[in-house]
C-alpha cells in the first residue's frame, strides 16, 4: 500500500519575504523624527520664565556665587532662596552673551534632539523591527512636542530617559558604559532642575521591585529571600546610593531637597498655572496621544501576564512604573513625557515577534555623520523658512512682553518697588534690574497666598486698594488689558507715566508715602 504525498505548493505561492526599505529612504525617515523637535523649538519668542533663569545666571556669573537670598524682588530680600537651577541658569546666560536671542534657541534645539537621540536609542536597542520602532519613536515626539522648550525640564526627560535604558539593561542582566556614567549624570541633574528626584524615583523602584516580586508570588516553593543573593540587585542598590550621594555636589548640599518639599506642599500652582494644571483633553493633541501611549501600555501589559495562554505575574517594576508615570502625567501637563518615555520602554519590547533581517537597520557611524549632517541642514532650512533673523526674534519678544514699557523705565532710571503681574515678572527681573519685582513664576518663594492675592488686586477684587504690595510700589508696569490699568487712572496716589498698545506704566507721585 502506497502513501501519496502532497503536492508541491508552486513557487509563486510561497511567501516572498518583504523587501527591504532603500537606505536613503530609512535615513530619511530618521530625519523626518528629528525634525519633530525642530519645528517646535525653531520660532520667534522666548519662554516665559526663561527671562529670570537669564538674570539669575547673570547674577551668577558676576558673583562668582550662587544666591542665599532671592535679590530680585523685594518679598524675597528678607528670606532665603536656593537658585536650584543656578547651572542651567549660567549655560542659557552664557549662550545669550554669544548668539544674542539665538542662544536660548540653540540651548533648546540641541537638548531636545539630544532627547529624541535618547528615545530612539531606548526604542532601537529593544525592537529591531525598524519601521515599528521608528512609529513608536514618532508617536513619544509628537507627544513631548509642548515641552520642546526653553527650559530645563528637557534636562530632566534626558536623564529620565538614560535612566530608564540603564536600568532595563541591568534588569536584563546587561551592565553598560551608560550604567556608570549615570552618577555623572546625577551631578549635573541636581544642579539644573530640581526634578532630578524622579530619577532617584526610578532607582528605588528598581531596588524595590524584586522585592515585591518576591513577596507577591503564588508559587510556595519560591525562595522569597533569593533576591538579596541577585548580583543584579545589589549593582541597582550600589547604583542607587551613589546616585543619591551625587545629588548632593552642588552648592546648597542637602537644602536642596528643602525646595522638593516646598513644592510638593504647594497646591496652589496645579491650579492657577497652566503648564501644572491636569490635562484637558481638549485641543491638545499631545495630550491625546500621552493617553493613547498609557492605554497601549497597559494593554501590553496585559497580554504580556498572559503569555502563551499561561497566566504568569506581571512584574512590579512595569506596573509601577506605568502607574506612576500615569500618577505625575495626569496630574501636570508638563509631565506627559512621564508616560511617553514609559510607554517607549514598554512598547518597544512588545512589537513583531519576528523581525526579517529586511526590517532591521543599524546606525553605523558614517551614517549617523549623514543624519547629523542632514539635521543641520534641516535646521538652516526651517530657520530660513521663518524667517528667525534678529529682528524677527525682537518681534516676536514684543508681541508677549512689555517690551516699549521697560525700556521707558529703564531711560527714566527709576528705582525701588514694582507692582507686577505673574505673567511679566521674570521679563521685568531681566528688562528692568534697577526695580524689585511684587511677584514672579518662583512660586515656591512667593507662596499661594501672596501669588493669589496679587492676582486678585489685578483684576480689581474688592479691598484692591489697600493692598499692601500695592500701597508700598513706586512703579506700577500694567497691562492694558487688566482692570487695575483702567482702576490706576483714578488712582491719587499715582500718575500715569507712560502708554503704548500693550501697557501702562504708574509712578508715585511726589508727597505720596511708598510705605502700607
Amino acid at each position: 500500500m502506497s502513501a501519496t504525498l502532497p503536492a508541491a505548493a508552486p513557487a509563486e505561492l510561497s511567501p516572498k519575504p518583504p523587501e527591504p526599505l532603500p537606505t536613503p529612504l530609512r535615513m530619511l525617515l530618521l530625519l523626518g523624527l528629528f525634525a519633530v523637535p525642530l519645528l517646535a523649538v525653531l520660532q520667534p519668542g522666548v519662554d516665559w520664565d526663561l527671562w529670570w533663569h537669564l538674570r539669575v545666571g547673570q547674577w551668577v556669573v558676576d558673583h562668582g556665587t550662587v544666591p542665599t537670598t532671592d535679590p530680585f524682588s523685594f518679598h524675597g530680600r528678607s528670606q532665603g532662596w536656593v537658585a536650584y537651577s543656578w547651572l542651567f541658569e549660567v549655560i542659557v546666560y552664557g549662550l545669550d552673551r554669544v548668539f544674542g536671542l539665538y542662544g536660548p534657541l540653540v540651548y533648546a534645539a540641541v537638548l531636545s534632539l539630544a532627547v529624541m537621540a535618547a528615545v530612539y536609542r531606548l526604542i532601537a536597542r529593544r525592537q529591531r523591527h525598524f519601521l515599528y520602532g521608528v512609529a513608536l519613536a514618532a508617536a513619544v515626539a509628537l507627544t513631548l512636542g509642548m515641552l520642546f522648550k526653553q527650559r530645563p525640564w528637557l534636562f530632566t526627560i534626558l536623564f529620565s530617559t538614560l535612566t530608564l535604558d540603564a536600568l532595563l539593561d541591568l534588569r536584563a542582566g546587561r551592565k553598560t558604559r551608560l550604567l556608570w556614567a549615570l552618577p555623572f549624570c546625577y551631578v549635573v541633574w541636581a544642579n539644573v532642575h530640581i526634578q532630578f528626584v524622579y530619577g532617584l524615583a526610578l532607582l528605588g523602584l528598581a531596588v524595590a521591585a524584586p522585592i515585591l516580586d518576591a513577596l507577591l508570588s503564588r508559587n510556595p516553593d519560591a525562595d522569597r529571600l533569593a533576591w538579596r543573593h541577585d548580583p543584579r540587585w545589589r549593582t541597582t542598590v550600589v547604583l542607587a546610593v551613589v546616585c543619591f550621594l551625587a545629588t548632593l555636589v552642588n552648592p546648597y548640599h542637602v537644602r536642596l531637597y528643602g525646595v522638593v518639599l516646598e513644592y510638593a506642599g504647594q497646591p496652589g500652582p496645579y491650579r492657577w498655572v497652566s503648564e501644572l494644571r491636569a490635562p484637558e483633553f481638549r485641543g491638545e493633541v499631545c495630550e491625546w496621544l500621552m493617553l493613547g501611549l498609557f492605554a497601549a501600555s497597559a494593554f501590553a501589559l496585559g497580554r504580556r501576564s498572559a503569555g502563551a495562554g499561561l497566566p504568569r505575574p506581571f512584574s512590579s517594576f512595569d506596573v509601577l512604573l506605568l502607574a506612576g508615570a500615569g500618577l505625575f502625567a495626569f496630574r501636570a501637563r508638563r509631565d506627559v513625557w512621564c508616560v511617553a518615555v514609559a510607554a517607549a520602554a514598554m512598547l518597544s519590547t512588545t512589537g513583531p515577534a519576528v523581525v526579517p533581517p529586511a526590517q532591521r537597520f543599524r546606525l553605523t557611524r558614517p551614517r549617523l555623520a549623514v543624519l547629523a549632517v542632514g539635521v543641520a541642514l534641516l535646521a538652516l532650512l526651517i530657520g530660513v523658512a521663518r524667517r528667525l533673523t534678529p529682528e524677527r526674534l525682537r518681534e516676536g519678544v514684543a508681541e508677549h512682553f512689555p517690551t516699549g514699557a521697560a525700556a521707558f523705565v529703564r531711560e527714566q532710571g527709576y528705582k525701588g518697588r514694582l507692582f507686577n503681574d505673574f505673567t511679566w515678572g521674570g521679563y521685568l527681573i531681566h528688562e528692568t534690574p534697577d526695580l524689585a519685582v511684587v511677584v514672579d513664576g518662583r512660586t515656591n518663594l512667593h507662596g499661594d497666598e501672596r501669588t493669589q492675592r496679587v492676582a486678585s488686586v489685578w483684576i480689581g477684587a474688592p479691598g484692591w486698594r489697600d493692598d499692601p504690595d500695592l500701597s508700598a510700589a513706586d512703579v506700577v508696569i500694567a497691562n492694558r488689558e487688566d482692570a487695575l490699568a483702567e482702576l490706576l487712572l483714578d488712582d491719587r496716589r499715582f500718575k500715569r507715566v507712560f502708554e503704548d498698545s500693550q501697557a501702562r506704566v504708574f509712578v508715585r507721585r511726589r508727597g505720596q508715602s511708598g510705605e502700607p
